[in-house]
């Protein structure tokens, strides 16, 4: 809470202190339970308290350089509220707070507390050290929450929506596969890693152990199905998807009269994904009603509006976007995002954060300000007595180091390393910035590193209409350049000819369009490769507004040509061999007609540096000299006739290896049965690998098809009962707010 301090008196003073010094002091305090904290920026100094503002005798007051901070140890449990676990717990603890009943468990040291339940009325902490898995699941209890620690592996990346489960609809096969005898930790594992279809939910029985895993979530099917036997134990989870993972879930609880803009027929995933890159509104949180699929936004939180409303078992669900906390690191992934420390609340004072992204070669980085707002600015946003968000890059022209401006809302990088630099005083703090980031192929560059790679932007996905692409290749003076372009899929014909109702790839053999045209492609092409006549080779794509394909991808290289001198071999003979002999052995050494004083030195040209060595073999004084031409052809001649003396028999006993491997093979396979084909669910150590594992893409033809017709395949909206409760005709008149993806 910045700019506050807590009027009560401080049961610890620690000087010469930071934000991280302090938090982590009161986390570990062991004298006095430490409830909050409040940190003096101008003078570096912590103050303990074991108060909070919700106590009657102290209260929040203004301060000029001073933030109030609470522990947030309840945000490390998972709420399920109107469920309890068991009447067997280990420690009551009463008259306190979900806070305070949560650093309890935190720090209890008599046994392993794994949660509590809390009476919401009497305001009972109850400890314990049982799960879900020890006493066969949850139950149905009104008037008292469940809370479980964060748990960690395969079940920590699903929601637990407490006891339910998917209701059965006739007609549609709900569950993808059912598995029998696993525990819940192998039955989240096995979700994570199916590939026969994309497992997205799972119902699990404690009773028989059983596992049912489905393609649904419940806002697929109007809900769960809570009217189940007492004797039923039976919960249901649901996968946290790419974009819920910034959000805390409360199942069956909204921000009760806050919600400010809405969504209809999304996903959940869809609803994260909208409330992350709202422009209009910084938002904090959002409410999910499952029948209908609507997503309402909202700039509060449960604490801004003094706690959540609870809905009974309506399947309505709250989300809470969770702060971000770092201050800078190393980025290698080719997409994400990150946002200024306390996000989306407004950034601590005296900052100095920065974030390295980092780039596959011959890529740059597109950046998206969601958001971008620094506090009050002078003209000049790089005046020290400003919050600053510097962008540094170096690039083959120098260092570019500017500051982002307000008004910024995107930045594409000239090179693949880009440094965001986060700089604030003690003034003025503001909500900060979000930024989303992803690494795309440029549009336009200026090429001049020896082996590269050059493709259209958006590779090996779809290209964008309206491109105008143009990439000069430069090689140093002496070199030539040879292009490969390994993949050409363009909209458009290619046994036609390439006009302007197509999307076009052009290659010219110079430093402009006025050059000489060496290649023009459209449509699905084979490899092709260039060799440039210069050192200089420009490559030109226009796309138009219509008929997007996968477009083309293209590596490089500079070949370098030399000339070098070959010495002459002079051989001197004994006087002793008389002038006959030596006509002999001109005659047979010489061309006809050649004069031997011609011969002393010859200049070849070869692309690649040769050296030889003079060799002087004196036989006499009065011998004639011979140049070594033609002993260098009788060498070489030598030399290849032993190479192939050498590769011959390898190549031989090669064949006779591979042939006899192919006959051992084949009688082998004959005589040894056919495995059965269906899919093995081994359950061991070596799969933990595949928690992370993205199964959207099933290796199937359609969803190959999905995958280059559809931008955003996680906005669809896939409801069997839709079609039975809305008419076409109504349908096509109701307004949806998002944009439907043909998939």
């Amino acid at each position: 809470m910045p700019l506050l301090q807590l009027s009560a008196i401080p049961a610890r003073e620690i000087t010469n202190a930071t934000v991280e010094l302090c938090s982590k002091q009161c986390v570990q305090e062991t004298e006095f339970e430490c409830k909050s904290f409040d940190f003096d920026n101008s003078f570096k100094k912590c103050y303990l308290h074991n108060h909070t503002h919700e106590d009657a005798f102290a209260i929040l007051q203004t301060a000029h350089y001073t933030d109030h901070y609470r522990s947030a140890f309840e945000k490390l449990f998972n709420r399920l509220p109107s469920h309890v676990l068991t009447v067997h717990h280990n420690r009551n603890i009463p008259s306190v707070s979900p806070e305070e009943c949560a650093r309890r468990c935190i720090f209890e040291m008599t046994f392993k507390c794994r949660g509590f339940d809390y009476e919401l009325k009497v305001r009972n902490c109850w400890l314990t050290e049982q799960t879900p898995v020890d006493t066969n699941g949850v139950q149905v209890h009104h008037g008292a929450d469940y809370y479980q620690r964060t748990l960690d592996g395969p079940i920590s990346k699903f929601i637990c929506y407490g006891v339910g489960s998917l209701p059965q609809i006739d007609g549609y096969q709900i569950y993808g596969k059912v598995m029998i005898g696993v525990t819940l930790e192998a039955c989240a594992q096995l979700c994570l890693s199916q590939t026969l279809f994309k497992c997205v939910s799972f119902d699990y029985s404690f009773n028989s152990k059983t596992c049912q895993m489905s393609k649904y979530i419940a806002a697929n099917l109007l809900g769960l199905e809570t009217d189940i036997i007492p004797t039923y134990k039976v919960m249901h989870y649901e996968r946290m998807e790419e974009f819920l993972e910034y959000f805390y879930p409360t199942p069956y609880t909204v921000v009760l009269g806050n919600n400010e803009k809405t969504y209809r027929r999304v996903t959940p995933n869809r609803c994260a994904r909208v409330c992350l890159e709202e422009r209009d509104l910084i938002c904090r949180s959002f409410d999910y009603q499952i029948e209908e699929g609507t997503c309402f936004l909202s700039s509060k939180t449960g604490s801004d509006v003094g706690g959540l409303y609870y809905q009974g078992l309506t399947q309505v669900h709250h989300f809470e976007m969770k702060p971000f906390l770092d201050c800078g690191g190393i980025i290698t992934g080719e997409s994400g995002n990150f946002a200024s420390p306390n996000w989306p609340r407004n950034y601590p004072h005296n900052l100095n954060c920065s974030w390295y992204l980092q780039a596959p070669s011959f890529k740059v980085i597109h950046f998206d300000f969601s958001h971008l707002d620094l506090g009050r600015h002078t003209s000049n946003t790089c005046d020290e007595a400003n919050d600053r968000l510097l962008i540094i890059e170096r690039t083959p022209h120098g260092l570019v180091r500017f500051c982002a401006s307000q008004t910024m809302n995107n930045y594409v990088s000239q090179t693949s390393n880009v440094t965001l630099q986060f700089l604030t005083n003690m003034n003025n703090d503001a909500p900060g910035f979000r930024v989303f980031y992803n690494t795309d192929w440029p549009c336009h560059a200026m090429l001049t590193e020896d082996d590269g790679e050059i493709a259209s932007p958006g590779w090996p996905d779809l290209y964008a209409p309206g491109l105008s692409c143009v990439w000069t290749i430069a090689a140093p003076s002496e070199a030539k350049i040879f292009i490969h372009f390994t993949h050409i899929h363009l909209e458009g014909q290619s046994l036609r000819q390439c006009g302007d109702g197509y999307d076009i790839l052009e290659v010219f053999d110079g430093d402009s369009l006025a050059a000489e045209k060496i290649g023009t492609f459209c449509g699905n092409e084979q490899s092709q490769s260039f060799t440039s006549r210069y050192n200089v080779l420009l490559v030109r794509f226009n796309t138009d507004q219509h008929g997007q394909n996968t477009g083309f991808h293209a590596t490089y290289k500079f070949l370098y040509k030399q000339t070098t001198t070959v010495p002459t071999t002079t051989v001197q003979f004994p006087t002793a061999l008389n002038s006959s002999l030596h006509k002999a052995l001109t005659a047979m050494f010489f061309e006809p007609g050649r004069n031997e004083e011609d011969d002393h030195s010859v200049k070849t040209s070869v692309p690649y540096s040769v050296h030889s060595t003079t060799v002087h073999n004196t036989m006499g004084k009065d011998g004639g000299a011979i140049t070594g031409q033609k002993w260098n052809n009788e060498a070489i001649i030598i030399h290849m006739r032993t190479i192939l003396a050498l590769f011959i028999p390898l190549i031989i006993l090669l064949v006779i290896t591979i042939t006899a491997l192919i006959l051992i093979c084949r009688y082998y396979r004959r005589r040894l049965p056919k495995r059965r084909n269906v899919p093995n669910y081994t359950f061991t150590e070596e799969n933990l690998s595949l928690y992370e594992k993205d199964n959207i893409d099933n290796t199937n033809n359609e969803e190959e098809t999905c995958r280059i017709e559809c931008a955003n395949p996680d906005i669809s909206f896939s409801n069997p009962l839709y079609e039975r409760r809305f008419p076409k005709e109504k349908e096509e008149e109701e307004k949806i707010e998002v944009e439907d993806i043909p998939c």
